[in-house]
C-alpha cells in the first residue's frame, strides 16, 4: 500500500489553557473522501484548524504526503496542498465573486493557473459566472457556500477540508453542496469532510471516523457506519 495523502496521530490541541482535543488520530488516502463525524464540541472544527496551522498543536504529528508539517503557519500549509473552506465560509462580503475568487489564488502555483481554475469553478457553479461582478454579501446562503468552496478551489489543493459546507442551507442546497463534492471526487480530488449531516456525508464518503469529547473513538468504512448500531441510533436517527 502507497503512503496516506495525510496522517494525523494522537493529535492534541487547545484554546488558551482549554485542551479542546486530546487524541485524535486518522488519515486520508489519494483520491478519497473522508468524513469526521461527531457532535457538537467532538472537535472536528478544532482538528481541521489545527491541520491547517491556524491552531497550533500540543502533541502528536501531522504528516502530509510524507511531509511533516506540524508547527508549520496556514499559508505554508496551503503552499504544501491543503486547503481549508472554514465553517461560515468567511467571505469577504463588500468584494465581488471574482474578487473573492481571486484571493483564493494566492500561491505561486495557483496564481499562473488563475485563468483556468476560475473557468473550472464557474463550470462547477454557473450562477457565479453569471453573477460574477455582484458582492459577495448580496448571495444567498447556498451561492455563498458555492463561492466558498470555488475560492478554496482556486489554490488547486490536493486536499480539500471542508468545514460544515451544508450549515444552515435549503434542503435544495444541500443537496447540491453534496453533489458537488461527490463530483469533485470522481474528478479525483481527496477530500477531508466534516458535517453534521451524517446520512448524506455517509452516502459519498469512502471511510469516516467518530470524535468524542476530543477522542477518535470509530473509524471504517461508510457502509460499516451506517450499519453499525450506535450510528445508526444516535446519528441516523434509526
Amino acid at each position: 500500500m502507497s503512503a496516506p495523502l495525510l496522517e494525523v496521530s494522537n493529535l492534541q490541541a487547545a484554546y488558551g489553557e482549554a485542551t479542546a482535543i486530546w487524541d485524535v488520530s486518522f488519515r486520508v488516502d489519494r483520491s478519497e473522501l473522508v468524513a469526521i463525524l461527531g457532535a457538537n464540541g467532538a472537535g472536528k472544527t478544532t482538528t481541521l484548524r489545527t491541520v491547517q496551522g491556524v491552531l497550533p498543536q500540543r502533541a502528536g504529528k501531522v504528516v502530509f504526503d510524507s511531509l511533516d508539517i506540524a508547527g508549520l503557519p496556514a499559508n505554508r500549509v496551503v503552499e504544501a496542498g491543503i486547503t481549508l473552506v472554514p465553517e461560515g465560509r468567511g467571505l469577504f462580503s463588500r468584494m465581488s465573486i471574482e474578487e473573492n475568487l481571486e484571493l483564493g489564488a494566492f500561491t505561486k502555483r495557483a496564481r499562473r493557473n488563475l485563468g483556468k481554475n476560475r473557468e473550472f469553478v464557474f463550470q462547477l457553479f454557473p450562477v457565479l459566472k453569471e453573477r460574477r461582478k455582484q458582492k459577495a454579501g448580496v448571495l444567498s446562503g447556498g451561492e455563498q457556500q458555492m463561492l466558498a468552496v470555488g475560492r478554496g478551489l482556486m489554490s488547486e489543493p490536493r486536499l480539500l477540508m471542508l468545514d460544515e459546507p451544508s450549515l444552515g442551507l435549503a434542503p435544495m442546497m444541500v443537496v447540491k453542496v453534496f453533489q458537488t463534492l461527490g463530483e469533485l471526487k470522481k474528478e479525483g480530488l481527496t477530500i477531508l469532510l466534516v458535517e453534521q449531516n451524517v446520512e448524506a456525508s455517509l452516502e459519498i464518503a469512502d471511510r469516516a471516523y467518530l470524535l468524542e469529547n476530543g477522542r477518535t473513538i470509530l473509524e471504517g468504512t461508510a457502509d460499516e457506519f451506517r450499519g453499525n448500531p450506535t450510528i445508526k441510533e444516535s446519528y441516523l436517527g434509526l
